[in-house]
C-alpha cells in the first residue's frame, strides 16, 4: 500500500511525494547549514561544526581557506541555484523567468520537489499542484539534449499511468515569449487554463 498520509502534518498527500506539498514548502523555508544541509538557527549559515571548522581554516593560511570558500560556492550555486525567486533559489535566467511567469499568473509552485518515480528519485524544475488536486511537471530543457532523453519518457509514462497527473517541457525557444509558448502548453495540454496568461 502506498503512503498517502504526510509524516509532518497528518494531512493526505500523493504517493510519490515524501512530504505534502505545504510541508514541502515550509521544509524549504528552514534555515539550514551550507555544506551539511542540518537545521541551523535563523540568521546563521553554518552548523556549529562546520562553523568551528571555518575559525579554524581562518587560522591556516589564507590561499588554503580562499580554496575551501569558492569550493564551498561552487557547490551552492551547482546544486542550490544561485538567481532568487519567488519560490526560492533557481539554477538558470531561464527557471528564473518562468518562476517569475507562474509566480505572476498566481500558480503555486515547489521548485525541485523530490519526486519517487518507479525505482528513480527525480526532481522536476517546476511541481504545481493545482486546486482540483492535479499534479503538473514543468521541465525546462535548456541546451541539456542528454537529460532529455532520459528524462521525457520518464516523465510520459508516469503521467500515462497515474491519472491528474500531466507533463509540459520547455526549452530556450520558448523562453522568449512565454505568454503564448507556456501559456499555449498549459492550455492545451494541462487543466490550468486562461484566456490571457500575464
Amino acid at each position: 500500500m502506498q503512503n498517502t498520509i504526510c509524516p509532518k502534518c497528518g494531512n493526505p498527500k500523493k504517493p510519490w511525494f515524501e512530504l505534502c506539498f505545504d510541508c514541502n514548502e515550509l521544509e524549504r523555508q528552514k534555515p539550514m547549514c551550507e555544506v551539511c544541509g542540518k537545521s541551523i538557527p535563523e540568521g546563521h549559515y553554518l552548523c556549529t561544526e562546520h562553523w568551528k571548522e571555518k575559525q579554524e581554516g581562518k587560522k591556516k593560511i589564507e590561499q588554503i581557506d580562499y580554496v575551501k570558500d569558492k569550493k564551498i560556492i561552487e557547490f551552492k550555486e551547482k546544486f542550490e541555484g544561485k538567481y532568487y525567486s519567488p519560490f526560492g533559489k533557481v539554477k538558470s535566467k531561464s527557471e528564473l523567468l518562468i518562476a517569475y511567469f507562474l509566480h505572476q499568473n498566481g500558480i503555486k509552485v515547489i521548485y525541485e520537489m523530490s519526486m519517487q518515480i518507479g525505482n528513480q528519485n527525480l526532481r522536476p524544475d517546476f511541481v504545481i499542484d493545482d486546486d482540483k488536486g492535479n499534479t503538473i511537471i514543468l521541465e525546462h530543457f535548456g541546451s541539456e539534449k542528454s537529460k532529455e532523453e532520459w528524462k521525457i519518457p520518464i516523465y510520459l509514462k508516469f503521467c500515462k499511468e497515474n491519472a491528474g497527473c500531466f507533463f509540459i517541457r520547455t526549452n530556450e525557444e520558448d523562453i522568449y515569449n512565454l505568454k503564448d509558448t507556456l501559456g499555449m502548453k498549459f492550455n492545451k495540454e494541462t487543466p490550468l487554463k486562461k484566456a490571457i496568461w500575464k
